[in-house]
């Protein structure tokens, strides 16, 4: 909503400055953005998630009475009851639904809104629709209570509040066919649905120019269920986020005599008495404060006349009594719980600027998160530094995940929407959403990292392990990303004992083992799980590292040595290794067994012409080095000699000829 400061001077009582309401509208925490447009200037505020009063003029303007010296100026509601007919209203689903109030009017003639009212809805950021509608959504955004108008000879025999049942449908307003469950509530007659509960009316029972007779409702409704459904159904509307963030029981029928008492006096019509189902009472919120408690922890003194005008003019009624505060706060008000809510309160109209500024005395050390937060931000460096971008998910999910097919799903008991349903098990899908955007903006190849928690189911719910996603598109090859994933191992400190590899439903797997723990993975996926997500003909790779214990231990300690004084010896090999052979076992061997041999290399694979079946050509460059003395060439050759025998003894590899 957006209010009109020229319309909210006329519900007030008393004159304000309207070059101060910007500042203490500030002050008040909902950083206004003014508009001048002719000779009027229009606000929209950031209105908290707790403070639903303040959707409404009246609440502005209440909000506005202590700091600006005017008080609310409510209408005269003079309305004459000159009806007896009546709507029969049940509830048939009362955790939903707290409060239904409505009345008959009969004989309105709907027409086109006069000028004045089209201006004020129109102001208010609402379509003017007729004179009927314009009115509810006046007194809505005059006292923040959601209306609706209902064509009374379009309704079967009572009105019913109830939850909706699966497979039900009900055609809203918008013209949009909507398919509803048990987790919607709706408003329904004898027969059917005519409107979403606290979201939109129905198209069957819609006010026209053709209406004679018309029932107005206003209730009170659970914030939870009204949330739920505009989930549900993907719809959010000014009365769906109104009711989420919570009206009042005493707002009920006294916004719905505002209103037919307009349409009395603009529509014509005879009203009828209040049917009513629920309770129209609400148990009191009382709050105990003193006076001494406000000056120790605004750290200056508050005189009592100014807490106790204050709270008066929010709405509040105060008894003051021995430096005691008895706060009876108005229901409208469900931000204001302890006497810390009020304290808030004092602060803000008595001045930020005149509480006196002191620092806490304190000492200050890192603690265990401050220090897992420093690794993981080099670690984060160390990424960039290897030319990838950081992207940000979030940690839920549409579906299960893919991965670890050894793990239960978690599911969420109250999900946000069907899109976050589950708790992410793994951070590849969201990369390959990341992929997904960004090749639909014609990125061609791109290199990213997420640093953030996958959870685990356990028997008493779940554990939140941190971990690396990394991904790639058209940038490696396989050799060129598997040797960055293990750079990374090296970096964190996870020494790889073993690799494995296997063949899985989304694709190839790669397992970096330490002490047969898995301590990354690597997935080459196949192409029917990357058309999913559009992405088929592109080469992409993608791996996680775990983090868990680099975010306890830290980087391993870096060891320094003096530079050599004699040369290292490089020697290539061209070799014909069968494909049964574990390279890493090679290594292991030649690294035991020859003390001088620093460094091994494979800068070239290849199979085809001149190499036998179920045998690779590896070209591999061995970097040799003695501390203590140059290596001469007969050194060389009696140690690469040993090389190629141990090779041969043990693993059947030759010398290319």
């Amino acid at each position: 909503m957006r209010y009109s400061l020229k319309i909210l001077g006329q519900y007030i009582s008393g004159k304000w400055s309207e070059d101060k309401i910007e500042h203490w509208l500030r002050i008040l925490g909902l950083n206004p953005l003014l508009v001048k447009e002719g000779d009027d200037v229009f606000i929209e505020l950031e209105i908290p998630s707790n403070r639903g009063d303040l959707l409404s003029a009246f609440g502005i303007v209440r909000a506005l009475a202590p700091c600006t010296g005017i008080e609310p100026g409510y209408p005269e509601i003079d309305l004459q009851q000159r009806s007896s007919r009546t709507m029969l209203v049940e509830i048939t689903s009362p955790e939903d639904c707290f409060l239904y109030a409505g009345r008959v009017i009969e004989s309105v003639s709907v027409e086109p809104s006069s000028g004045w009212l089209k201006e004020r809805v129109l102001c208010a950021g609402f379509r003017s629709v007729n004179n009927v509608v314009d009115i509810t959504n006046l007194v809505f955004w005059e006292y923040g209570q959601p209306l609706h108008a209902f064509d009374l000879d379009r309704l079967e025999e009572k009105i019913v509040v109830r939850r909706a049942e699966d497979g039900e449908e009900i055609t809203t307003l918008d013209g949009t066919k909507r398919h509803l469950n048990r987790d919607v509530l709706v408003i329904s007659d004898s027969e059917k649905p005519v409107a979403i509960a606290g979201i939109m009316g129905g198209l069957n029972s819609e006010v026209g120019y053709h209406t004679k007779n018309i029932f107005i409702e206003s209730a009170f409704f659970n914030p939870v269920r009204i949330r739920r459904g505009s989930k549900y159904l993907g719809m959010a509307t000014d009365a769906s986020a109104r009711f989420e963030k919570g009206t009042a029981r005493s707002l009920v029928v006294s916004a719905l005599d505002r209103c037919c008492a307009l349409i009395n006096q603009l529509c014509g019509g005879n009203t009828g008495p209040v049917c009513v189902a629920g309770s129209l009472s609400s148990e009191k919120r009382v709050i105990y404060l003193s006076i001494e408690k406000i000056s120790e922890y605004l750290g200056c003194e508050i005189p009592e006349d100014f807490a106790v005008n204050t709270l008066k003019k929010l709405g509040c009624s105060v008894e003051s009594g021995h430096n005691m505060l008895k706060i009876t706060v108005p229901d409208i008000r469900n931000d204001l719980e302890l006497d810390v809510d009020v304290i808030e309160e004092m602060a803000k109209y008595w001045g930020y600027d005149k509480i006196p500024e002191s620092m806490p005395v304190a000492s200050v050390s890192p603690s265990v998160s401050a220090r897992e937060y420093s690794r993981l931000e080099a670690l984060k460096d160390i990424f960039v530094q290897l030319g990838f971008n950081e992207v940000i998910n979030l940690g839920l999910g549409c579906e299960p995940e893919f991965l670890y097919p050894e793990d239960e799903n978690i599911e969420i008991v109250n999900p946000l929407s069907r899109n976050y349903a589950f708790l992410r098990r793994s951070m590849m899908s969201g990369l390959l959403q990341n992929i997904q955007e960004n090749y639909n903006r014609k990125i061609q190849s791109l290199s990213i990292f997420e640093i953030g928690n996958i959870y685990r189911k356990t028997g008493s719910g779940f554990t939140e392990e941190p971990t690396a996603g990394i991904a790639v598109m058209n940038k490696y090859s396989l050799y060129s990303f598997k040797g960055i994933v293990e750079y990374i191992l090296k970096k964190i400190g996870s020494s790889i004992n073993s690799q494995r590899m296997s063949k899985q439903k989304n694709g190839v797997v790669i397992e970096f083992l330490q002490n047969n723990k898995r301590a990354g993975i690597l997935l080459l996926p196949r192409s029917d799980l990357l058309k999913k997500y559009g992405i088929e003909d592109q080469e992409i790779l993608l791996a996680e590292v775990m983090l868990k214990d680099f975010v306890e231990t830290g980087f391993p300690e870096t060891v320094y040595k003096a530079p050599s004084r004699t040369m290292p010896v490089k020697r290539d090999l061209s070799l014909v290794v069968p494909n049964s052979v574990n390279w890493e076992k090679v290594e292991e061997m030649l690294f035991n067994n020859i003390p001088m041999l620093e460094k091994i290399e494979i800068f070239d694979i290849y199979r085809g012409k001149n190499i036998p079946e179920k045998f690779t050509g590896i070209a591999v460059s061995l970097t040799f080095h003695n501390p203590d003395s140059n290596l001469t060439k007969q050194d060389i050759e009696k140690i690469v000699g040993n090389v190629l025998e141990m090779m041969q003894k043990n693993f059947s590899i030759i010398l290319r000829q």
